[in-house]
């Protein structure tokens, strides 16, 4: 079945996030041991992050052979760790598509300082050292995915293609072979004139979550069926614990967090600082490594997390300023 459905009406802020790799030259300082030398002889370092205005967030999770918050820029990887902001010095790739797993992340995206024309799509690609190496999984050279998701611990892939391409149809598609062979999902049962974020359940390969302007559609047979789990109202971002997902919706012009228990299906709203309408939540990610610790960014580039499951909240981005 081929989809015709508005993937950039939902997530418009989503789309907007594919601009240009960000031309800031980068300070080195405070850094950690070497990890690899590049291919142009600079080593690969995580460094204290010189200031700077990043222009876009693109993705944000917590790997888990790390104990930092990655956020995915334009201009490369920026990591959140024992309160201080650090960058690496190579691979500063333009990230989208990302997704922590348990041994590191997945991502699409496109290869820093080239052009579209001359294979610098990262198409599907995994890191398991932290970014020192991003190794090709699927489609590289050839693709580039906003929609791009896995599963922390199934590394059950998710993406959506928005355009007939020579490798893949306009559609979604799940690989359960690690990239190596994609089929369109059937998403039986799907009401929604638009396509979204999808979630995978971190351990289960068989749930899956995507928001649309008209709600939560859960799916518990790897999307050959899904069912409408919240009332109709815009999600714009979604995550999964272990029993619980995390999602964020627009109301009447108020911008929410709340959380579904899997097992009840109850929701509750979790209180958050305050966001103006337009400044809507982009990405949620949960801490697999400790369910308390939740964070968010926004559509104006503000980060937000918590270590108490909401009971308190940091401000550690405003307005993607680095200080």
């Amino acid at each position: 079945m081929k989809w015709k459905y508005s993937v950039g009406l939902l997530l418009f802020l989503l789309i907007f996030m594919t601009g240009c790799s960000s031309s800031d030259e980068k300070e080195t300082k405070n850094t950690e041991a070497p990890q690899q030398t590049t291919e142009d002889n600079r080593k690969f370092e995580t460094v204290a992050a010189s200031p700077k205005q990043l222009e876009q967030l693109q993705g944000i999770g917590y790997p888990g052979n790390d104990d930092g918050l990655y956020i995915a820029t334009t201009d490369g990887l920026k990591i959140y760790r024992d309160n201080k902001w650090f960058e690496n010095t190579t691979k500063n790739h333009n990230y989208y598509g990302f997704s922590a797993v348990s041994d590191g992340f997945y991502t699409s995206g496109m290869k820093a300082n080239a052009s579209k024309d001359n294979h610098a799509a990262l198409g599907v690609s995994k890191s398991t050292d932290k970014g020192a190496t991003i190794q090709p999984v699927s489609l590289s050279g050839k693709e580039a995915f906003q929609f791009l998701s896995a599963g922390y611990k199934t590394e059950t892939l998710y993406l959506i293609q928005q355009e007939d391409s020579n490798e893949l149809a306009q559609g979604v598609y799940i690989s359960n072979d690690g990239g190596k062979s994609w089929d369109p999902l059937a998403l039986n049962g799907m009401d929604a004139n638009t396509l979204g974020m999808i979630a995978p359940h971190p351990e289960d390969n068989e749930i899956m979550a995507m928001a649309t302007r008209s709600g939560i559609y859960l799916s518990e047979d790897s999307g050959e069926s899904m069912e409408l789990i919240s009332d109709p109202v815009m999600v714009t971002a979604l995550a999964f614990s272990n029993d619980t997902l995390f999602y964020s919706s627009v109301e009447n012009e108020k911008i929410k967090l709340n959380k579904l228990d899997l097992e009840s299906r109850k929701i509750e709203e979790i209180d958050i600082p305050f966001l103006k309408y337009d400044n809507p939540i982009t990405f949620i990610t949960v801490n697999q490594n400790s369910e308390q610790t939740v964070a968010f960014s926004t559509y104006l580039s503000d980060v937000y997390e918590t270590t108490d499951l909401g009971e308190s909240w940091s401000l550690l981005l405003s307005n993607g300023r680095i200080e």
